[in-house]
């Protein structure tokens, strides 16, 4: 029996060219001839690529020289043990229901990927850095942040030094290691933003939005809620398939130079979705309530925050993504201020107290604290929670 086909020989050490005849001696050899070449051997020591459209086939030979063939099944009859699949995967090719249904399972695996197992991957990545990376990550975005436009804050230091303790006692109940920054942003406007590392980032302008301090620990304990579940990372590296296969291979996102890019990109231009804001939101709620503060105020801090910004700026913004969105969440605040009266009768309603105006920054005494100073402050609640009122009683 014989066989042969032309083709283009390479002999592995030039890339010189030569025009053969490969040819099928018996069962088990070839003998390969042309253009200055003549080799022959048995044929289990060859290798042939598999079928693929119309693209050529490779021969390989054991000492690396390579023979390049026209598509021809008739080869295949060489190498019966090899290339099974790839010969399904080949009758496949050419039935157009089959290309159909592989071309559907491929969007739909790119679909999954995207809409589960990016997210999966990007929230496990993020819970397993260990704190000391996460704080290199973090300085290094502080310091990408400063250059991309953040300034010195302009605040006096005694502002600063309140408005730090405030945060301070927030950061306490919140048993976690976070700290404040004050930072000017005329560009960027009444913002605060949740660094990965344990840092918030508060701008000269929100603290000027601001009405009341206790508008200011509404905005941190939102901050703070970012900062527990890693929202700043988790939503990056979402983001971000380059950085997520950086991480995977390197074991060290804070080496990933896309993520410390991604992350002050994201920052500056894009907003986290609405369920890492909804879980920020109501992390503030409880840790305001723990503090025997209403999440009235984080309602009062969204209203002043939207009037700051100019309609063009909104979207710009960790808290103001959208109008309807702005609205929902102050409603939400709103109906958990509801709750906090109800469950906290004797406390003044939205934490203002007698005669009190937002902005004069009191916590709000307890209205059956016997050991209040005169005159007495004792509360009259009616059959609406929101009606609560309170008096002024025993006064001289």
């Amino acid at each position: 029996m014989t066989e042969q086909f032309a083709g283009t020989y390479f002999d592995g050490t030039s890339g010189h060219r030569h025009a053969v005849t490969l040819r099928r001696i018996g069962t088990s050899h070839f003998a390969l001839e042309g253009d200055g070449v003549e080799r022959s051997g048995t044929i289990d020591t060859l290798s042939i690529t598999p079928r693929l459209a119309r693209v050529a086939r490779t021969v390989e030979f054991a000492d690396g020289a390579r023979l390049l063939l026209a598509h021809d099944a008739a080869i295949d009859a060489w190498f019966p043990r090899s290339g099974r699949l790839e010969g399904f995967v080949d009758r496949l090719e050419h039935h157009a229901y089959a290309v159909a249904v592989a071309v559907l399972v491929c969007f739909a695996t790119l679909a999954i990927g995207a809409i589960w197992g990016v997210p999966k991957a990007a929230d496990s990545i993020a819970f397993r850095i260990p704190p000391s990376a996460e704080q290199t990550l973090g300085d290094e975005v502080l310091g990408q942040l400063d250059r991309l436009g953040l300034e010195t804050s302009k605040l006096s230091s005694h502002e600063r030094a309140d408005l730090t303790d405030r945060f301070s006692r927030l950061a306490g109940d919140a048993s976690g290691e976070y700290r404040v920054e004050f930072r000017d942003a005329p560009g960027i406007g009444a913002n605060a933003f949740a660094i990965p590392g344990g840092t918030v980032v508060v701008t000269d302008q929100l603290v000027k939005a601001l009405v009341d301090s206790r508008e200011f620990d509404a905005v941190v304990a939102h901050e703070i809620g970012h900062q527990r579940q890693r929202h700043t990372l988790r939503q990056a590296l979402r983001g971000s398939i380059v950085a997520i296969v950086a991480a995977f291979f390197t074991g060290d996102v804070s080496s990933a130079g896309a993520v410390v890019v991604a992350v002050p990109t994201f920052l500056l231009t894009s907003h986290y979705s609405r369920e890492f804001e909804d879980e920020a939101d109501r992390y503030a709620f409880e840790l305001l309530s723990q503090r025997k503060e209403s999440p009235h105020w984080f309602a009062a801090a969204m209203r002043h925050i939207e009037a700051a910004h100019p309609s063009w700026q909104r979207t710009y913004t960790s808290y103001l993504s959208s109008h309807p969105d702005t609205e929902a969440r102050i409603e939400a605040a709103d109906e958990a201020a509801h709750a906090f009266a109800a469950a906290h009768p004797n406390l003044c309603p939205n934490g203002l107290c007698p005669g009190e105006k937002p902005g004069d920054g009191a916590d709000c005494p307890d209205c059956g604290d016997t050991d209040a100073p005169a005159p007495d402050l004792a509360c009259e609640k009616s059959t609406q929670v929101d009606a609560v009122t309170c008096r002024r009683t025993g006064g001289t």
